[in-house]
């Protein structure tokens, strides 16, 4: 379901995408990926990503609450 869609009254119709996972992604390309989905866990994992010696990506889950 698409949260815009519903936030805009619209009907929800066939808008059942599904990300992948960007820090696997990363990682699958030899870069250094980390998923944070919680707020405690953001600053080591940003840390860690700067000081990594190469492509880095810190995927963060912002908005897990639906309407």
């Amino acid at each position: 379901m698409s949260k815009e869609q519903r936030t805009g009254g619209w009907d929800v119709w066939q808008t059942d995408l599904v990300n992948p996972g960007f820090a696997a992604f990363a990682e699958n390309c030899g870069g250094h990926g980390v998923f944070v989905d919680d707020p405690d866990d953001l600053d080591e994992a940003l840390e860690t990503a700067i000081d990594h010696d190469g492509p880095a990506l810190v995927e963060i889950l912002t908005d897990s609450d639906p309407i």
